[in-house]
């Protein structure tokens, strides 16, 4: 249903029969479509937005993520119209979780409909990301091209990644690289490289999770294990759930209006790397991903919460 019929479709019924009206998902004209492609850091960061979506009361955003773990920015510029071994999961407008799908490739998903916004990721835990160089560049430069041949008015965003609480799940390829000795250390060079990447490229903003993570780490919600669930992935709760407050806050508030303020969606689930989203924490994790918005690149200190 176009949403500019809605008020048409509310007319027809009576009180009695609103519940008719629950499940319409706007498309067409007034849809918004929006693309991510990444790796096991993109869906730590995107998770969370269907039961977002639905508890704001938004019908009519469409969410494609292409997901392949530890992919990186060369492999989706290589492989762009030739790789289809992707994990597609889908939420259409109207949607309150993922579905899954496989057999697609980033140039035909790309063509599948008129994007709005198209995210990118690079793989922070391996040494492609750590220093900007012209085959960094080259990468990011190739896979923009890739989707403004086919979306030419779509904006186009960087997801930054985050700083790991254990240094010894990066890769042993990649060690021989690392330059830093502590989580200080590789958010540093994170932020370095998101920085170059957006004063280099055709890229039209920054949603930056990782620094979201950091402002969170301050808090006295942090734990243990840095609010990861392995080291190194976000949390499934709190930190992810912060991670999409990030991404809904960056690209859904100004397409839509709608803030997360007073937003009911929340994670019960309790356990090693999953701290239940509450009434309580859900708002410190927003407050966190709006710090990172005002100031992407530097960590806001959020001791007192």
């Amino acid at each position: 249903v176009n949403a500019g019929n809605y008020m048409d479709y509310i007319g027809m019924y009576s009180a009695s029969n609103a519940s008719k009206i629950t499940n319409i998902i706007f498309d067409g004209a007034d849809a918004i479509n929006i693309f991510f492609i990444g790796n096991s850091f993109t869906m730590d960061s995107v998770t969370h937005l269907p039961g977002m979506l639905a508890a704001a009361g938004i019908k009519n955003v469409n969410m494609v993520h292409m997901y392949y773990g530890g992919r990186l920015m060369s492999q989706y510029n290589s492989g762009w119209a030739t790789d289809a071994d992707y994990t597609c999961y889908t939420c259409n407008a109207g949607a309150t979780s993922w579905t899954t799908s496989s057999g697609k490739s980033l140039k035909s998903v790309a063509e599948s409909r008129k994007w709005d916004i198209v995210t990118i990721q690079e793989h922070t835990g391996n040494a492609a990301a750590w220093v900007w160089n012209s085959t960094a560049k080259a990468n990011f430069t190739g896979v923009i091209n890739h989707i403004k041949e086919s979306q030419a008015d779509a904006q186009i965003y960087y997801i930054m990644s985050q700083a790991y609480q254990n240094m010894d799940k990066i890769g042993s390829g990649s060690k021989p690289s690392i330059t830093w000795t502590d989580q200080a250390g590789m958010y540093k060079v994170i932020t370095d490289f998101a920085q170059a990447a957006m004063r280099d490229c055709d890229i039209d903003g920054i949603i930056p999770t990782g620094t979201m993570l950091q402002n969170l780490r301050t808090t006295s919600l942090n734990n243990d294990l840095g609010l990861t669930r392995d080291g190194y992935h976000m949390d499934y709760g709190l930190s992810r759930y912060a991670a999409s407050c990030t991404v809904f806050e960056s690209i859904i508030t100004p397409l839509t209006g709608v803030n997360l303020d007073n937003n009911s969606y929340r994670y019960a689930e309790s356990g090693e790397g999953k701290t239940p989203v509450t009434n309580a924490n859900a708002p410190v994790a927003l407050l966190a991903a709006r710090n990172a918005i005002a100031t992407p690149y530097a960590v806001t200190d959020m001791s007192s919460y």
